[in-house]
């Protein structure tokens, strides 16, 4: 621990890394304030490897959570009660450090599915399977270091990699699936190379990409003088058929993305969460989950109520032609990764969210 301390803290110096925690700093006008936390709770899992997504389904009512390690969790709607698994990165395609959970819907089964992301893009999904026979058991040992007990991986088709175009050399810290519309969302984070964020959309189905772009800003929304829309840093998405809700660190921000627009409506802003890392929503309640210090911690704000927005005009849809699925490259060496270790750091200056290049922290 001391030793990555240290080196996180050399990392801190030489590239000036650090994020802004405070909303009151954040470029959009206005930042509406999600008051005080109406519940604080500590998980106490498995391990205490840090928590990177969250995501709560309703007709269930359980959560599905991932850690950076490539593990994930099917909990109770309370946190206490859970099943766990961890998946073995090197099985067929390589998955780096996860930064995503998310149930989705597969066409091999006929329920929810428990799935993660990597920062590479690259993601799997597991069915929940407690009463798998001794040959099934076997069968999913190969992909499976712990859980192989009770979950399976129901099709080869579940494990893959989303091809972007105008972020093909960056990484991701947050995804979900919306299971209304059947798509995929997420959102790249800036790096040394490309100093700006944009959203993709995926099929639900074949995995091809429906739409890139970088979100607008609504009628009644604008940006303070010198500031852009490219210094938030997404780590956290929820995505509903209404709203799509994209957590910043930077500015410790709640974006408020309309899917029909591809604006955002509103900001919110929060205090006292020194490292979110992901978001859900749950009966009117935005949760939001931190590593503060050691300790995975959910705080929990009461959602605001949106008012439904016209189109400020006509919304045009580009429609992405791809003939034949090409998985992204991992990110060349000159090109950052997302800064996982420096997540718990306090926060950037003027050019913030340049990633810090792995040499520095391993």
């Amino acid at each position: 621990m001391k030793k990555a301390l240290t080196l996180s803290l050399l990392a801190t110096l030489a590239f000036g890394f650090s994020f802004d925690l405070s909303y009151q700093n954040a470029p959009i006008s206005p930042t509406l304030s999600l008051g005080a936390p109406l519940q604080t709770l500590t998980l106490k899992l498995e391990n205490d490897n840090p928590i990177t997504g969250a995501d709560y389904e309703p007709e269930s009512g359980k959560w599905t959570l991932s850690s950076r390690y490539n593990e994930l969790y099917i909990t109770d709607d309370k946190f206490i009660n859970y099943e766990y698994l961890k998946h073995d990165r090197h099985f067929i395609m390589e998955m780096e450090d996860s930064v995503g959970a998310s149930w989705v819907k597969t066409a091999s089964s006929n329920q929810s599915e428990a799935a993660m992301i990597s920062y590479n893009k690259t993601f799997v999904s597991y069915e929940y399977a407690p009463n798998l026979s001794p040959d099934e058991q076997n069968e999913q040992w190969k992909h499976l270091l712990s859980g192989y007990d009770k979950f399976k991986l129901s099709d080869m088709a579940n494990k893959g990699r989303f091809s972007t175009i105008r972020a093909k050399q960056q990484y991701i810290l947050g995804w979900d699936y919306e299971p209304k519309s059947n798509k995929f969302i997420i959102a790249s984070v800036p790096d040394n190379l490309k100093p700006s964020w944009s959203i993709a959309e995926f099929d639900g189905d074949d995995k091809l990409p429906l739409a890139e772009y970088i979100p607008a800003l609504s009628q009644g929304l604008s940006l303070k003088d010198g500031k852009g829309i490219n210094s938030y840093y997404i780590t956290g998405i929820d995505a509903s058929k209404d709203a799509i809700y994209l957590l910043s660190k930077n500015y410790s921000s709640v974006l408020v993305l309309n899917p029909d627009t591809h604006k955002i409506d509103a900001a919110y802003g929060f205090s006292g969460v020194a490292n979110p890392q992901a978001i859900a929503l749950k009966d009117e309640k935005i949760y939001i989950f931190s590593r503060e210090g050691d300790e995975n911690r959910v705080f929990v704000f009461a959602a605001p109520k949106l008012e439904p927005k016209k189109p400020d005009c006509p919304v045009v849809s580009v429609e992405v032609v791809q003939t034949e699925p090409v998985l992204d490259e991992p990110a060349k060496p000159a090109t950052s990764e997302p800064a996982l270790d420096k997540l718990d750091e306090p926060a950037p200056t003027k050019d913030q969210i340049l990633s810090i290049p792995q040499k520095a922290v391993e």
